[in-house]
């Protein structure tokens, strides 16, 4: 029988606030970290706070987590979840509440592992330089003999318990591989993974959003053709309340759509005096401090035009580096592309040229 405990008990002091509900996809991170284990696992016991007990008996009251209240130190908040247990279990991964990235293919890895060799500690290797801060002074290490230890350890239940029982009782112990290899000598590795990090700090915890726009505007003689701030000569141009840059309204309607926000109709209404003939960079401008000031940072751009005259192709260097620039990414992450409508629909007959955009968005 496969077994998760999942401890969930720290005072998140360097987080600010309590991290564990702290918002992930919709959900809180404890939810997300549980949920990586739902299907996998037979039985999952949470570790607690007691005073987050209420808040998780109501987050958890639909599923069949079994929840227990944690100790003063880690290890007997490990042991009491090793506990709680149903005397069945055979296998047991103890991960940390507070890690909410790590893969199912992960945690099954974990558990064949652990039911073959006794054992399976997830470690990256170290790419940085690597020094000992000593008290007899800094010593150089061989950082290509030196991992970082991720969770969720996962062990044989029984020997897990073992290893516990027999520990050092004056010994200081900073995860359950420690107590293990104690006991028995030995530990297997495997393959972590490098976005399995430990929440500890606000900037950590991040999540990724996507965004559509799209946009048209009817071609008008009398009026200039501008996409993505650049003006280019042609006979007719894009009719609208601002400058009527289509390329860019659906960017912009992109970058909105992946951090929650209403449509350019919405923020920038065509009632509204203040954006009459408005250059659209300048709107655009305001979406990318509407996106920084919810902590949000735009990864990519990806924008299509759909136009059958004229000819763009020269023109989508200068529109990438436009674009980049205020969004304040590098040009390789802003992909403009042109493409005609083989002479049909309105965009065929040359009545106007339509947007459509994407945006990835980390939150």
């Amino acid at each position: 029988m496969r077994s998760a405990v999942i401890v969930a008990g720290g005072q998140s002091s360097r987080f600010e606030k309590n991290k564990l509900f702290a918002s992930l996809y919709g959900k809180t991170l404890v939810e997300v970290a549980v949920g990586n284990f739902l299907g996998i696992a037979d039985e999952i016991v949470l570790v607690v706070n007691e005073k987050d007990m209420s808040r998780m008996i109501l987050l958890f009251s639909n599923t069949k987590v079994k929840l227990t209240v944690g100790g003063h130190t880690r290890t007997q908040s490990v042991l009491n979840g090793l506990n709680a247990l149903s005397k069945d279990s055979t296998v047991v991964a103890i991960h940390d509440g507070a890690r909410p990235y790590a893969s199912q293919k992960l945690i099954k890895n974990c558990f064949e592992t652990a039911e073959k060799c006794g054992s399976a500690i997830p470690v990256i290797n170290a790419v940085d330089t690597v020094y000992i801060n000593d008290p007899d002074g800094v010593k150089f290490a061989d950082k290509s003999k030196v991992c970082k230890v991720q969770t969720p350890q996962t062990f044989n239940t029984q020997k897990i318990k073992e290893a516990y029982q027999k520990r050092d009782l004056v010994k200081s112990y900073s995860d359950d591989s420690q107590v293990y290899l104690d006991c028995f000598g030995k530990i297997e590795f495997v393959q972590g993974e490098t976005q399995n990090i430990k929440i500890t700090y606000p900037s950590d915890l991040y999540s990724t959003s996507i965004g559509n726009g799209f946009d048209v505007h009817p071609l008008k003689a009398g009026r200039k053709l501008i996409l993505c701030g650049v003006e280019i000569p042609f006979d007719l141009g894009l009719d609208g309340h601002s400058d009527a840059d289509v390329a860019v309204h659906s960017i912009m309607d992109a970058v909105l759509m992946s951090i929650g926000e209403r449509d350019i109709g919405v923020q920038f209404p065509d009632g509204d005096s203040r954006y009459k003939d408005i250059c659209s960079m300048t709107l655009l401008e305001k979406v990318a401090k509407t996106a920084t000031e919810k902590n949000a940072s735009v990864q990519s751009i990806s924008c299509v035009i759909m136009a059958e005259e004229p000819k763009l192709a020269s023109y989508i260097p200068q529109m990438c580096k436009n674009v980049a620039q205020v969004l304040r990414l590098p040009e390789s992450r802003v992909n403009i592309s042109a493409t005609t409508t083989e002479k049909l629909g309105i965009i065929g007959n040359k009545q106007g040229i339509a947007a459509q955009a994407v945006c990835l968005t980390q939150l």
